[in-house]
């Protein structure tokens, strides 16, 4: 269970479906394996296009803009970070 992104937290079960059933929490899938920074700016749709990767993303480098919600700013950044 977690509160944001990385965020752990330890509880029993019992306590843990009885927040779910009165929905103050819902439940999510694992993590991807991905190895982009978690902050990494566009993460959310390169990972939902299958980008999982750097390598996957740097090639990708000339039609990140088509992905819906990175612009050419974003791509370029997104670039640079991945390119240190």
């Amino acid at each position: 269970m977690a509160y944001f992104a990385g965020d752990i937290v330890k509880m029993d079960e019992e306590t843990v479906q009885e927040l779910i059933d009165e929905g103050y929490v819902k439940e999510v899938e694992p993590p991807e394996n991905s190895d982009l920074p978690v902050d990494l700016p566009g993460r959310a749709a390169l990972v939902k296009e299958g980008l999982l990767t750097k390598e996957q993303v740097i090639a990708s480098k000339e039609v990140l803009t088509d992905i819906k919600g990175i612009g050419e700013k974003t791509a370029v950044e997104i670039i640079e970070i991945l390119s240190k």
